[in-house]
Formats: C-alpha cells, sequence, structure tokens
C-alpha cells in the first residue's frame, strides 16, 4: 500500500466517526431540550377553574355568592408578590394569575384592628378575586372583590387572634367578571404574624 492510500484510509476512518458521532449528540441536545421544557412547565401551579355550563349560572343557595362590599385600589401592587400561580386551561375553562404575598402581619390581633398583605389582580385576568385568611378552619379575614387591574394592601380582622406566628390558609375564590357566578377557587400557604 502507498502512503497516499494509507493517508486516504486514515481520513475516511476518522470522518466515519464523526459522522457516527453527531446521531449522539443531536439525540443528547434533544433530550436535554426536553427536560428544559419539563421543568418550565412545571415551575407554574397550574389549578383549573371550569366555567359552569350556562344552565347552572344562576345561582344556587349552596354556591358561594360574591361580597360586593368594601374596594381594591386601582393598579398593581407596590411590592412584588411572592408567590404566583399561573393556570392554563382548555375550552370552557379560564387562566387566571394571581399574585399573593406569602406574609401577612397585624400588629393587634384584636377583633376589627388592620394588617397588611397583598394580593393583586393583574390586568391580564378576566375574572373577580375576593380573598380571605383562614385560621384553624376558621376565616379571620376577608378581601374585597379585587377586580383585574387591581389589588389590596391589607385586610381587617374579623375575628380575634392571639399573638404569635402562624401558617395559615390563604383562600381564593373566582368569579365571572361579567355574570358574577361562582368559577372555583385555590388555596396558599401562606405566614401570619401577630403582634
Amino acid at each position: 500500500m502507498t502512503p497516499e492510500k494509507i493517508n486516504q484510509n486514515r481520513c475516511g476512518k476518522e470522518d466515519e466517526k464523526k459522522k457516527r458521532k453527531w446521531p449522539y449528540i443531536l439525540v443528547l441536545l434533544l433530550l436535554l431540550l426536553l427536560l428544559l421544557l419539563l421543568l418550565l412547565r412545571s415551575c407554574g401551579n397550574q389549578h383549573p377553574y371550569p366555567i359552569p355550563p350556562p344552565s347552572s349560572s344562576v345561582p344556587s343557595s349552596s354556591a358561594p355568592s360574591l361580597d360586593d362590599t368594601g374596594s381594591a385600589e386601582p393598579g398593581s401592587s407596590s411590592t412584588p408578590s411572592r408567590q404566583e400561580i399561573l393556570s392554563r386551561l382548555q375550552k370552557q375553562e379560564v387562566t387566571v394569575t394571581d399574585k399573593v404575598s406569602a406574609q401577612a402581619s397585624f400588629s393587634s390581633g384584636a377583633k376589627g384592628s388592620t394588617g397588611t398583605w397583598e394580593v393583586e389582580n393583574p390586568s391580564s385576568n378576566t375574572v373577580i378575586m375576593q380573598c380571605k385568611i383562614v385560621l384553624n378552619g376558621k376565616s379571620i379575614a376577608k378581601s374585597a372583590p379585587i377586580y383585574p387591574g387591581q389589588h389590596i394592601d391589607g385586610l381587617t380582622l374579623s375575628r380575634q387572634v392571639s399573638p404569635g406566628s402562624y401558617s395559615v390558609t390563604a383562600a381564593i375564590k373566582y368569579y365571572n367578571k361579567d355574570t358574577k357566578a361562582y368559577l372555583g377557587m385555590a388555596d396558599y400557604k401562606i405566614r401570619l404574624s401577630v403582634s
């Protein structure tokens, strides 16, 4: 064999090895991309809130009704929220994004005292939100209805609460913006601090 033929064989084998590596590299890149998409999709909590069929749009006595007292302030909240839920729904369902502060605090535990807690209903939503804080199964504070593009900065205690730090549930109910029919709800765990 001549040196030229040996060189050609060597180059041919090296090219063949490079060609064999490409499918493996391509499969590895596709797997990494799939893993990245799965991670991004699982970052948001998803909750379906089905729209009731037209025949059930008339509120029944067992369905919760919107308490339309009080007011929320226009615009976004002044500080960013710590918890956000993104809900993707299909067909007869709605998409809701919540911005809920992870901490509520009251300087006094007396009934009627005002505390701070921020909840925002972004203008991209098409639902009315109404929130309450639940301690040991009992509602201790309830917000005014929060329409899209509004937020609240605080709540008033509806019950006496002893000083301390508590893990409580923030229950958010969703209502149709036009008919005010109840759509569904989501619960969050937040910290409650009472001085």
